[in-house]
C-alpha cells in the first residue's frame, strides 16, 4: 500500500473518531442526578456582631464504600467576601456556628468525637476547644449577652440499666412512658467544678421537652418554649415559660390553647416576643407574633402579615420592631412589624430573588442570608438592616455558573370556582417554542407547602428537576389551594376537601400547559412526596390521563394515617373531627378507596423509619396494585425518616425517578 493510500485511510478513520467524539459530546449531561448531588450547599450565614465579618457553613455529600452522609464545614470571611478561611476540617460534621457577643470567639457543634458536642474557636487564631462532653448530644445553644455563659439543650441519655437491658435483649418498654426529653442546661465558660471541668447546670428539670429559648440581657433568666414530649405533634402545642437560673424558679408566660413558641427578649429585657397560632391550635390557620410585657403581664398581637405564617427572625436594635420571615407566593419576604401592633413594612421589597436561611447578627445591624432563583445558584449574602443592599460573599458554584440551566417561568390559570392559581413551569433544556414534549406534574407536600423560585439544579430531594429538564421533560409545579404564600383564606380552602377542588386546580394547570402547546398529552407523568404522594395516588385513582406515576411517602388511608403518625392533631384539624366520629368522611378522601380504578404504572418510594407518614401506607397501596396486576415497583429505604437523608439514598430516589419516567413517557428505555 502506497503512502497516499495510507493517508486517505488515516483521514477516514480520524473522521469517524471525530464523529464519535462529537456524538459523545452532544449526549454528555450537565445535570445528571449524580452531578446535582455533588453541588455544594450553603447551610448558614452569620454576620459578626459589628458586621465586619461573616461565618458560614458549606455542606457536601460524602459517599464512599463505607460512608454516606452530608458533612458541613465552617468558613470565615470579611463582609465583602474577601480573606476566606476554612475554620474546620476533617471527615466529621461541624455546623451551627454562632459569634460570641464581643466577636472574639466562634462556637459551633461537631460530631468529630462521636457525639455532637460544643466547641469554641478564637477568631484571632488558634485551635478549637471542646467545652462539653455529653452522653447523648448537644441540640441548640446560645451565648449569654455578656459572653460568660452558654445555654444549650440536650436530650436525656440512656441510663446504664437501659444500656444493659438493650445488650441482653431485655429492652421492652411501655409506649409513651419514660420519655427522653430535651432539657435546658447552662455552661459557665470561666468557672470550673470540683473535677476541673467547666461548671454546668441543668436549669429546667420539669418533665417536658424544651424546643427553643433565649437569654435575658442581664443573664439571670432564660425564656423558653416547651411541649410535653419531643414528638412533633406535642411541640406544635407548646407553651412559654421563664426560668430564674440561680433559683430554678419558673414563671408561666404563655399557656393557652394556642401553640406558643420561639420566645425572644427585647434588647432592653422588658418585652418578650413569641410565635403564636390560633386558639385552639389550627394547623393550617393563621400565625402571628405576640408580645408579652414583663412589667404588667399584658400581651398583645402584632399586625398580621400577608400570609399569616412564617416565623420570627429577631428584634431591631431599638426594640421597636420585630423581623418576620414568610412565604410570599413563589418568593419569600422579610417584614418589619412595629411592637405597638400598628405598622408593617416589607424589608426586601421588589427583590426578584428567593431569600432564605436568614440570620440576624447579635447587635441587630446586619442580616446574613442565601439568595437564588431558578437559573442562579444559591450563594451567601450579607446586608445592613437599615437598607436592603445585598453583598455577595461566596462564589461556591463558579465552576457550574456557565452550564446551561432550563428556563422556568410563572404561569397562571383559573382553578375550581374560578380561583386564581399559579405555578412554576420548567421547560426542557434548549426547548424550541411550539414543540410538544413529555410532561410531568409535580405536586408539593404539606398540603401547606409551596413551590418557590429556587435553583432547579440544587434540588436535594427525590426529584432532580434539572436532570429531568435536560432529558427533555417539561415540569409543572403548581401551588393549588391549600398552599402557603397566598394568605390564610387560600391556605385553608382545602379543609375537609383533600382530593376535591385542589385536584381540580391541578388538572386545570395541566390543561393550561397543554393549551400552551408545551405538554404532549400522550406522554404525561405525575410525581409528589407526602401530601404530594397523597395527591399523586388520588390522581391515578381518578383519571387515566397520566402514563406513569412516582408516588413518594403517600397518605393513602386517612384514618390509618391519623392513628399511626406522629402528628395526631393534624388531620382532625383539617377535617374538623376525629376519624371515629365520621369514618365515612375519612374514607371519602382516602386514595386507597379508589385503588380499583388505577391503571397507571406506579413507582412507590418510602422510607422505613418514616413516623410522619408510616411506610404501611405505601405497602397497602403496593399490595393492592400488585394483586390487581397493575405495573408497580416499590423502593424501600432503611434508616431514613420522612424523606431520604443519606446521599446514597437521595441519589437512588433521583435515579429511579428519571429511569421510571424515561421508561414510560420518555425516549429512553430502562428496566
Amino acid at each position: 500500500m502506497n503512502q497516499r493510500s495510507l493517508l486517505i485511510i488515516f483521514a477516514f478513520i480520524s473522521t469517524i473518531i471525530l464523529s464519535i467524539d462529537e456524538g459523545f459530546a452532544q449526549t454528555k449531561t450537565n445535570w445528571s442526578p449524580e452531578q446535582c448531588l455533588k453541588l455544594k450547599n450553603i447551610t448558614a450565614v452569620v454576620p459578626s456582631p459589628d458586621g465586619s465579618k461573616v461565618v458560614y457553613t458549606v455542606r457536601e455529600a460524602v459517599m464512599t464504600d463505607d460512608r454516606s452522609e452530608y458533612v458541613n464545614q465552617v468558613f470565615l470571611c470579611d463582609s465583602d467576601g474577601s480573606n476566606t478561611i476554612q475554620l474546620t476540617r476533617g471527615d466529621k460534621n461541624s455546623s451551627n456556628p454562632k459569634w460570641s457577643p464581643d466577636g472574639k470567639w466562634i462556637a459551633f457543634t461537631s460530631s468529630r468525637d462521636g457525639k455532637n458536642n460544643l466547641y469554641i474557636l478564637p477568631v484571632g487564631g488558634g485551635e478549637s476547644e471542646k467545652i462539653t462532653d455529653v452522653k447523648s448530644g448537644v441540640g441548640n445553644y446560645d451565648w449569654s449577652r455578656d459572653g460568660s455563659m452558654i445555654a444549650f439543650t440536650m436530650i436525656d441519655a440512656a441510663a446504664d440499666k437501659e444500656e444493659k437491658n438493650k445488650k441482653s435483649k431485655n429492652d421492652w418498654y411501655f409506649m409513651d412512658e419514660e420519655i427522653k426529653q430535651n432539657k435546658l442546661y447552662v455552661l459557665w465558660l470561666n468557672e470550673k467544678d470540683t473535677s476541673g471541668k467547666k461548671k454546668q447546670k441543668q436549669v429546667v428539670k420539669e418533665n417536658y421537652n424544651v424546643n427553643a429559648f433565649d437569654w435575658s440581657g442581664d443573664g439571670k433568666s432564660i425564656v423558653y418554649s416547651h411541649g410535653k414530649s419531643p414528638e412533633a405533634n406535642d411541640n406544635v402545642y407548646s407553651d412559654v415559660s421563664l426560668v430564674d437560673i440561680e433559683s430554678g424558679k419558673i414563671k408561666s408566660i404563655a399557656a393557652t390553647g394556642a401553640g406558643e413558641s420561639s420566645p425572644s427578649f427585647s434588647p432592653d429585657g422588658k418585652l418578650i416576643v413569641y410565635y403564636c397560632t390560633a386558639d385552639p391550635v389550627d394547623w393550617s390557620g393563621p400565625r402571628h407574633a405576640k408580645i408579652y410585657s414583663l412589667a404588667d403581664g399584658k400581651s398583645w398581637r402584632l399586625k398580621a402579615t400577608p400570609d399569616e405564617n412564617g416565623g420570627i427572625v429577631g428584634w431591631t436594635a431599638d426594640g421597636k420592631n420585630i423581623l418576620w420571615n414568610e412565604a410570599n407566593k413563589t418568593l419569600n419576604s422579610i417584614y418589619v412589624l412595629s411592637t405597638d401592633g400598628k405598622s408593617i413594612t416589607e424589608w426586601n421589597k421588589d427583590s426578584k430573588d428567593w431569600i432564605g436561611g436568614v440570620t440576624l447578627n447579635n447587635n441587630s445591624t446586619h442580616l446574613g442570608f442565601i439568595l437564588q432563583n431558578p437559573s442562579q445558584f444559591p450563594e451567601a449574602y450579607i446586608s445592613r438592616l437599615d437598607n436592603f443592599s445585598p453583598v455577595k460573599i461566596t462564589n461556591l458554584n463558579a465552576d457550574n455558573a456557565k452550564k446551561p440551566l432550563p428556563k422556568t417561568e410563572i404561569i397562571k390559570w383559573k382553578g375550581a370556582d374560578g380561583k386564581d392559581i399559579e405555578g412554576l413551569l420548567t421547560y426542557p433544556l434548549n426547548y424550541k417554542p411550539g414543540t410538544k414534549v413529555p410532561f410531568i406534574l409535580n405536586v408539593h407536600g404539606g398540603p401547606a407547602g409551596v413551590f418557590q423560585q429556587t435553583c432547579v439544579a440544587t434540588n436535594a430531594g427525590a426529584y432532580p428537576l434539572a436532570a429531568l429538564a435536560e432529558s427533555g421533560y417539561a415540569i409543572l409545579r403548581p401551588n393549588p389551594r391549600g398552599s402557603s404564600g397566598y394568605g390564610t383564606e387560600f391556605r385553608t380552602a382545602n379543609r375537609a376537601d383533600w382530593g376535591g377542588k385542589d385536584f381540580i386546580d391541578l388538572m386545570a394547570g395541566v390543561d393550561q400547559v397543554i393549551k400552551m402547546g408545551v405538554a404532549d398529552e400522550s406522554k404525561m407523568g405525575v410525581m409528589g412526596w407526602s401530601y404530594g404522594g397523597f395527591m399523586s395516588s388520588w390522581i391515578v385513582g381518578h383519571t387515566d390521563r397520566f402514563k406513569a406515576a412516582s408516588i413518594g411517602a403517600p397518605v393513602v388511608d386517612l384514618a390509618h394515617q391519623n392513628l399511626t403518625d406522629d402528628i395526631e392533631g393534624f388531620l382532625p384539624s383539617y377535617f374538623k373531627t376525629d376519624p371515629w366520629n365520621d369514618w365515612s368522611l375519612y374514607d371519602k378522601h382516602s386514595p386507597l378507596r379508589f385503588v380499583q380504578n388505577v391503571k397507571t404504572p406506579v413507582m412507590l418510594q418510602h422510607c422505613e423509619g418514616d413516623q410522619r407518614v408510616p411506610i404501611s401506607n405505601a405497602i397497602m397501596f403496593y399490595n393492592a396494585l400488585r394483586r390487581r396486576s397493575v405495573p408497580v415497583r416499590m423502593l424501600a429505604m432503611p434508616r431514613q425518616g420522612h424523606g431520604p437523608v443519606e446521599p446514597t439514598m437521595v441519589l437512588k430516589t433521583m435515579q429511579t425517578n428519571v429511569e421510571w419516567f424515561d421508561k414510560h413517557i420518555g425516549n429512553k428505555k430502562s428496566f
